[in-house]
């Protein structure tokens, strides 16, 4: 599967400071309650891989819980709390067996047909109800009929009633409720905050409400409510049922509750319920023991209007210590991209060896996205890195999808998974209008040619302000390079091609006066010659330190011609190169041409990993050309320098 192939490195500074959150002796004073844990970070960064690798530290020793908010069915909060209580329910050495009465409760009474009755004959009902299951032969015997099924809508009879589950039933049974002690039941009374309701009246009312929530609309105001009162009932039953907790669970490390991708609607939805669930606690109260992680691709913090704290401070808190001052509500960790030591790590697991250069360009290529990097490594250290670098990676079939219907390339499956939405979309039309804009240096040029509606569908035009292709995330840079790629598969004579839109980009630079940009998609054109003189004629009107930055500029340019990408970064050099005239540019441009050109090709992350000589060339044409800068002496002699020692990278 491809989730398998995503790297796993473990965050241990994350890990040891959930470890300690969840430790008994944690220091908070009564009365508060331990932070909710987040890691933060861009699609593909990690966040699910290091739940993964929290689950299965805690797996068979710890109970918990777990739910992933991109999969629609934990919309419905229902759901999601009997997953994570049947989970939690699972019989671990010195917990035994944790039991969710309160919950199990209300996930029956809600699924009753009562409709028909009226306010007295439905609390005969529930009553009855109620009665019936104090025995220890239910739930057994009441859910024998669908055992093993992971969930099933149908009825059962029961005391005139009818039932119907729409929960998962087989984890229900998993609940470790053998009987419904009355305490349980009295809980709906007072719910722990004081209330003098009778507790047969408060379930016929999450009866009702659970009836509303399915038969309403679900953007209406009253379908809202419905879901609200629905949804915080039972999140309240989850937690009273964990203060319930038998004494000697107080004094092992709390249940963990994992939530993936709570950026999601469902995910903010579900837990802001479920921290307003939680009621007040007096001064000498302790919380329920019980410790919250979750992931999200932004600052949670600022949705749930509380300040973030930085989740490493936890470490130099020593256990014992007394209560920690201002105990924070949330606890951030964002997660940092790979370096290239990282990659380098990888490639030596996977191969048993190392190649620095190869680590450094994959590194380069995806700005340490652990994801793209992760999987682009695996691949070097099963495949001989192709000379082209990168884009013969990126050529290859998706691992393990060999005899799938369409056999994804790596590049096309990348790019799918980085490009995706909330909306959990990214067609071909999508990506079209992505690529487009990709070959835009800055935010403002891209979102100017979204508005082209001959070179990108208008339709795409919020989606692209909102994909951050241009922030400075590795998920942004990755995925420019990758639509890069795909504008340049483009056919030469498409409406829409690689020429056509860098000529509408350098036709809006000219017209703002951005010089630069000019020469950058000049160079993106392929106008090696035009481009070069153009930056050679400047070189003794600029300073030098202006003209470098120039130079870089424009050398940074992509290559719009796919089969370049497949070769040698020399043979690259000399494909550019063809297109000059046999005799040669005048003066500087010559010497300026071949900068540029080799430049290019070092400044391309993509680029093969034979670029000692290109380094070297580029090195001793700034040389030359320094006396023609006005001050430029020291400062190209300088860059000079330094492209010798970067040619040593690459030995």
């Amino acid at each position: 599967m491809v989730g398998e192939r995503r790297p796993i490195f473990e965050r241990r500074a994350a890990i040891e400071a959930v470890r300690k959150l969840t430790e008994p002796s944690w220091p908070a004073r009564p009365g508060e309650r331990r932070p909710v844990v987040v890691f933060e970070g861009t699609r593909g960064s990690g966040k699910s891989v290091l739940l993964d690798v929290l689950a299965g530290k805690l797996d068979q020793f710890v109970p918990y819980g777990r739910a992933d908010f991109a999969d629609p069915r934990h919309e419905d909060v229902a759901y999601t709390l009997s997953m994570a209580a049947g989970r939690m329910a699972r019989h671990r050495p010195r917990y035994r067996r944790l039991t969710f009465p309160r919950l199990l409760i209300g996930l029956l009474v809600m699924e009753q047909d009562l409709a028909h009755l009226n306010w007295e004959d439905a609390r005969k009902a529930v009553t009855a109800l109620l009665k019936e299951r104090r025995g220890r032969a239910w739930p057994v015997r009441a859910l024998g009929s669908v055992a093993g099924q992971a969930s099933v809508t149908g009825e059962l009879a029961s005391g005139g009633t009818t039932t119907v589950f729409r929960v998962p039933l087989k984890l229900l049974a998993e609940l470790g409720v053998a009987s419904l002690p009355e305490g349980a039941q009295r809980w709906y009374g007072h719910r722990d905050r004081g209330l003098t309701d009778r507790a047969v009246d408060t379930l016929i009312e999450l009866n009702t409400a659970a009836r509303a929530a399915r038969d309403e609309e679900a953007d209406t105001a009253s379908g809202r409510a419905a879901r609200d009162r629905v949804g915080g009932l039972l999140c309240e039953a989850f937690l009273a049922d964990l203060r319930d907790c038998p004494r000697r669970v107080w004094k092992l490390p709390t249940p963990v509750l994992l939530l993936d991708n709570v950026d999601t609607p469902a995910g903010r939805s579900f837990l802001r319920r479920f921290l307003d669930a939680r009621p007040l606690l007096g001064a000498d109260q302790h919380a329920e023991p019980l410790t919250v992680v979750a992931t999200g691709e932004e600052d949670l913090s600022v949705t749930f209007e509380t300040e973030a704290v930085p989740l490493e401070g936890l470490l130099s808190v020593e256990a014992g210590a007394g209560a920690v001052e201002g105990t924070p509500v949330w606890l951030s960790y964002p997660l940092p991209d790979f370096t290239r030591a990282n990659v380098q790590d990888l490639l030596a697991g996977a191969s048993g060896g190392t190649d620095r250069r190869t680590a450094r360009i994959i590194h380069g290529f995806t700005a340490g996205h652990p994801e793209s990097a992760g999987l682009l490594a695996g691949l070097a250290a099963r495949n001989p890195l192709p000379e082209g670098g990168i884009a013969g990676l990126l050529a290859l079939s998706l691992p393990d999808s060999a005899g799938s219907p369409d056999e994804p390339t790596v590049q096309e499956w990348l790019l799918r998974r980085l490009a995706v939405a909330a909306d959990g979309r990214a067609g071909d039309s999508k990506l079209a209008a992505f690529a487009s804009c990709s070959a835009a240096r800055n935010e403002s040029d891209g979102l100017w040619l979204s508005h082209q509606s001959d070179l990108v569908n208008p339709a795409w035009a919020e989606a692209v302000r909102e994909a951050g292709l241009w922030d400075d995330s590795a998920r942004a840079a990755v995925l420019r390079r990758l639509l890069l790629y795909r504008l340049a598969g483009r056919a030469p004579d498409d409406p829409a091609g690689w020429t056509a839109v860098h000529a509408r980009l350098r036709g809006r630079c000219r017209e703002n006066g951005d010089r630069d940009g000019e020469l950058y998609h000049r160079l993106a054109g392929d106008e090696l010659e035009a481009a070069a003189e153009e930056v050679a004629r400047l070189l003794p009107e600029l300073p030098a330190e202006a003209w470098l930055e120039l130079l870089d500029t424009v050398a940074g340019a992509p290559c719009g011609v796919p089969e370049r990408h497949l070769l040698s970064p020399y043979a690259r050099l000399q494909a550019a190169t063809s297109s000059l005239p046999p005799d040669g540019l005048g003066g500087a441009s010559a010497q300026v041409a071949q900068l540029v050109a080799a430049l290019r090709v070092v400044r391309d992350p993509g680029a093969g990993v034979e670029r000692e000589f290109l380094c070297t060339q580029v090195a001793v044409l700034l040389g030359a050309l320094a006396p023609l800068s006005p001050d430029g002496l020291v400062a190209l002699n300088r860059e000079a320098a330094e492209f010798k020692r970067q040619a040593t990278w690459w030995t």
